[in-house]
């Protein structure tokens, strides 16, 4: 039972390499890389939150080694962040290189895809570096994590870090790179693209989103009536027709699931062909997107108001999934596991506190703590994964956050145990099955069930 993402981070030779290629350091002094390493990402120590004497502090504690406060403070440096983005960037590819994805015909799905972003607040003096907009207050600073992960494997697949006010749909041509035949996306409407539908077509891959309410005007179907030229040719004008969605969705009740076959999404000029599913909401679904649709509707005009108010009682989903292998109760479920990123991003925030960062730091210590993190995120999947192997009982559910909160337990404390990985994976095979087991209601879906179904 190897770790290969805490053998890289003890192999000092290959992490001096590093620091001297990225110019860190020309000679290696008393504080060397791997210390520096060890002091973000392999210790309780909170870059961010923790002050520098606290920090000077648990460095002797755990290595030995007597630093002031100043030279941990010079440390945090532009050259320090950019070794450990490259550090970040090797544990990413060790990750990847770990599990490649299934190439058995019999796969039904190659990778399941999950993209999303989150935000963290930072102080407004670095509003220049990370701008987040304005408010009443004037400028403030936030800054983006864009996460891609293959819910299938379990393997994060890209992150990057932006500013706040980057737009999640400029993060698609990252996307696009990455996918593969038989991949299936599942994107929130941050990442709602015609252009990136079509491209997804064209990979042969599959995807399911939800459609914008804004968007409900812009689905057609052929028309029964359209008009031909004397060559038998059909008038381009007259092929489609826009679907009547009121009429369909007046005679629903709640609850109830309708689908709409060979329709096209898209405009007068360009369409995707694909599935819509159309569900009525219940009351606590229809009360909850009322008030989000509320909030957002700013269009003068009453009427407006009151159509939007209307169509918020369905919910709209497009895919290109076939009917024969996902019929439409299948849908909705299947497209909710796009919910385990939105858990990642807790786990992250409330374990590893990646969150807000609003005290006035420097812009070099916020990144080395983001980017620490990071790495300590991608270490955390890989003990995960080696754990659910290790433990023989494989039809036990596991808690993503209970085992988060364990394994991050013992990585801030890895220095008590030599750093050999295998005595505390021991100690986590007895804890993990009888802590970590996922609380689930009677007679509730959870995630795994669903990915049994499908993969």
């Amino acid at each position: 039972m190897k770790s290969k993402c805490l053998n890289f981070l003890l192999n000092e030779e290959e992490i001096n390499r590093i620091a001297k290629e990225v110019g860190l350091c020309k000679r290696i002094r008393k504080f060397s890389p791997i210390q520096l390493l060890k002091m973000v990402i392999l210790s309780p120590n909170n870059i961010t939150k923790d002050i520098l004497s606290d920090i000077s502090l648990n460095l002797f504690e755990i290595e030995n080694l007597s630093v002031s406060s100043e030279a941990i403070n010079k440390r945090f440096n532009s050259k320090f962040v950019k070794f450990l983005k490259a550090i970040f960037l090797r544990l990413l590819n060790i990750i990847l290189d770990m599990k490649k994805p299934e190439k058995k015909s019999l796969a039904v799905f190659n990778r399941i895809l999950l993209t999303d972003s989150s935000v963290s607040k930072l102080h407004r003096s670095l509003a220049k570096d990370y701008p987040g907009g304005k408010n009443q207050e004037g400028e403030y600073s936030s800054l983006k994590i864009n996460f891609i992960k293959d819910l299938k494997h379990n393997l994060p697949v890209d992150v990057k870090i932006t500013a706040g006010t980057k737009n999640d749909f400029k993060f698609l041509p990252k996307l696009k790179k990455i996918i593969r035949a038989k991949d299936l996306i599942l994107n929130d409407l941050g990442y709602y693209s015609l252009d990136f539908f079509k491209y997804i077509l064209k990979k042969k891959a599959f995807f399911i989103s939800k459609l914008k309410l804004n968007s409900t005007k812009t689905i057609f179907v052929n028309n029964p009536d359209a008009k031909y030229f004397k060559n038998g040719n059909v008038k381009s004008e007259t092929r489609y027709v826009q679907l009547d969605l009121e009429t369909i969705c007046s005679s629903m009740n709640i609850g109830e699931i309708k689908e709409v076959e060979n329709v096209y999404v898209g405009s007068a000029f360009e369409k995707v062909p694909c599935r819509l599913i159309i569900t009525r909401l219940d009351g606590v679904l229809e009360e909850r997107r009322l008030k989000t649709v509320t909030k957002k509707i700013r269009d003068p005009r009453p009427y407006l108001r009151e159509e939007k108010r209307d169509i918020a009682k369905y919910g709209f989903i497009i895919t290109n999934l076939p009917k024969k292998d996902y019929p439409k109760e299948d849908i909705y479920p299947i497209y909710s596991l796009r919910w385990q990123i939105e858990l990642d991003f807790k786990n992250w925030k409330s374990i590893l506190e990646i969150d807000e960062s609003t005290r006035k730091l420097k812009k070099e210590r916020i990144e080395v703590h983001f980017y620490g993190k990071l790495c300590n995120i991608l270490m955390n999947n890989e003990l995960s994964n080696i754990l659910r192997e290790e433990i023989e009982d494989k039809s036990l559910i596991f808690s993503e956050k209970k085992i988060f909160q364990k394994i991050k337990y013992y990585l801030d404390r890895i220095h008590h145990y030599d750093y050999k990985v295998f005595r505390i994976i021991d100690k986590l095979k007895i804890l993990v099955p009888k802590t970590c087991i996922k609380s689930r209601r009677k007679g509730e879906f959870s995630s795994d069930d669903i990915l049994k179904l499908i993969i």
